[in-house]
């Protein structure tokens, strides 16, 4: 049978006629949804045929399913293309491109909004006995592109321990049933790792860094209204500077069960840096009597000390305070608000100094040692 030879009659199944293999023409199960300007593959193959292993493929479409078909490329005819199409193919706009033996894909590399329709991939016959189906069809639906991906700028500069605030609005107009997903992530030097992905079924998907941090609570995502959502990253440390970015990902859910991409859309949002505690935190020791006074005390009386911390996001942190004496340890009041003694000296009439520290407010702390 010449390698030319069309079959017009279309018989579905895969069945044993006659003792001899019944061809099996299919094609990627739709309808499929694609965005406009991105790129397209819709995958051929046929089974339980004989002949020569390698198969020849021919591809076909129609505007409507009943409409003229047009010739759009063949696996082994250099001139099958139809002259509307002849320039897309000679610039590999469209192209096929074999996959193995029995299995091309046809790829249009920026999909067009006239290129929706229906598609038919045709097989050549190279069987002794003609049964079996040799072309299979899908349909192929073109949207225009309406992602639109707009993150809020973050706060160049926060302190260590601070929540940091990662606004995103992705939306897109819904034409047909397709679904969003917003990935933030962030860029140190050449190296971008993801933070947390939403989506596009309403999961959460953690970058491997940060799944323990999103178990603990470290990591919040906050959907909110049109489009606007927000991740937030509690108690930041140095670690957490970067370059953050958004994206924003438009999905189609085929009959073949599985979640495809069809456009995507990556914002930065900007450079974020975090001031580490370390070089704000500040300590002022003063007593009651005024500076220019000298503190004078006599033996058996209590001396009073102010000591005052300062530091960017004061509230986050967990202090230990401690009074030292020409270089020895007095009394501390570790991170837990337990308060250690360490006086030894004796006093006035030989009684024994005592110690006590307590805070009287927002990094305020009053040493006091009696006798």
């Amino acid at each position: 049978m010449r390698m030319d030879q069309r079959l017009v009659t279309l018989v579905f199944g895969s069945l044993m006629i006659g003792g001899c293999l019944a061809r099996v023409v299919t094609v990627s199960p739709g309808p499929l949804i694609r965005v406009e300007g991105q790129a397209v593959s819709i995958r051929c193959d046929v089974n339980d045929y004989s002949g020569p292993r390698e198969q020849d493929f021919e591809w076909m479409m129609s505007r409507e399913a009943t409409g003229a078909r047009i010739k759009i490329i063949s696996t082994f005819d250099a001139g099958y293309s139809h002259q509307s199409l002849s320039q897309r193919v000679a610039s590999g706009d469209i192209s096929v491109v074999r996959l193995q033996d029995n299995e091309v894909e046809l790829k249009i590399a920026e999909v067009k909004s006239l290129d929706a329709g229906f598609y038919w991939c045709q097989t050549p016959s190279t069987d002794s006995v003609i049964s079996g189906n040799y072309e299979a069809r899908v349909q192929l639906t073109v949207i225009p592109n309406t992602l639109k991906v707009s993150p809020l700028t973050p706060p160049p500069t926060v302190p260590e321990g601070s929540d940091l605030t990662l606004s995103c609005n992705v939306t897109r107009e819904l034409t047909h049933p397709t679904y969003l997903s917003v990935t933030w992530s962030v860029k140190r030097g050449a190296t971008s790792e993801e933070i947390l992905t939403f989506g596009p079924q309403g999961d959460v998907v953690t970058g491997a860094k940060y799944a323990r941090r999103y178990a603990d609570g470290g990591i919040r995502l906050v959907p909110g209204r049109n489009g606007l959502f927000e991740l937030v990253i509690t108690k930041v440390t140095t670690s957490d500077e970067g370059i953050y970015e958004c994206n924003g990902t438009e999905w189609t859910h085929e009959n073949g069960g599985k979640w495809i991409k069809i456009v995507e859309s990556t914002r930065e949002m900007g450079t974020v840096a975090v001031t580490p505690i370390g070089q704000s935190l500040s300590v002022k020791a003063s007593s009651s009597s005024p500076s220019s006074t000298p503190l004078l005390l006599s033996p058996g009386e209590t001396l009073t000390l102010l000591c005052s911390v300062a530091a960017d996001n004061l509230p986050s942190l967990a202090l230990e305070v401690a009074w030292l004496a020409d270089g020895r340890d007095i009394v501390t009041m570790e991170r837990s608000g337990v308060v250690i003694s360490n006086t030894s000296a004796s006093g006035a009439q030989g009684k024994r100094a005592e110690a006590s520290l307590e805070r009287t407010g927002a990094g305020e702390y009053r040493l006091g040692v009696r006798g």
